[in-house]
């Protein structure tokens, strides 16, 4: 049995002794994509930023978790509900959308991702919501893991296409493809992802 099948995940609600962690994972996660085709988004994330905005909303803790390995924090995701403040979708009333699902790179292929979407998946249950759902953009990993969980791609506006576009361009980026990455034709393009409870 490898080290990854032996190590036993467990999930817990976040609370303050977690923040350090999150402002990590959060750094990580958002320094694989840039601002400006050159600035990383995650330039600006640490405990203290993740403090004000558990301040700023102490409901969003009640709807964020983090997986432990070995008492050590490798994956978080966040959860918002409507009426939570959300600047990248509206929330529906009967919706729990995944905010982030970050898992640490040593810790992938541990279940981690399975994990934390079952949790939110029973947080969306627990709130009464019919539906949860996420955003992704394309090209990357997780994708396959989204679809094997149940969640379906949904077909984006052609409005909102040239948009998205502008936005991914800008904010995000074109990146030095590594090795055997997708093509730049896959970054930009935002996946809006399903799934019934």
């Amino acid at each position: 049995m490898s080290s990854a099948e032996a190590a036993v995940v467990t999930i817990e609600a976040v609370q303050e002794k977690h923040f350090a962690d999150l402002a990590r994972l959060q750094k990580e996660f958002l320094n694989s994509k840039v601002m400006c085709c050159c600035v990383p988004l995650g330039v600006f994330a640490n405990e203290a930023e993740v403090r004000k905005a558990f301040h700023k909303c102490p409901e969003m803790m009640k709807v964020a978790a983090v997986a432990l390995v070995d008492d050590q924090v490798m994956g978080f995701i966040q959860v918002v509900l409507h009426g939570m403040p959300c600047e990248i979708h509206t929330v529906e009333k009967d919706e729990a959308y995944v905010y982030m699902i970050a898992v640490d790179p040593d810790a992938r292929g541990m279940g981690i991702g399975s994990k934390l979407l079952d949790w939110a998946d029973d947080i969306g249950r627990q709130r009464g919501c019919e539906k949860i759902s996420l955003d992704v953009l394309g090209g990357n990993k997780a994708i396959g893991l989204y679809e094997r969980r149940g969640y379906v791609a949904k077909p984006a506006s052609c409005l909102s296409l040239p948009a998205m576009f502008l936005f991914v361009s800008c904010f995000v980026g074109l990146r030095i493809r590594p090795s055997g990455s997708p093509p730049y034709w896959n970054y930009g393009k935002d996946i809006f992802m399903v799934k019934k409870l």
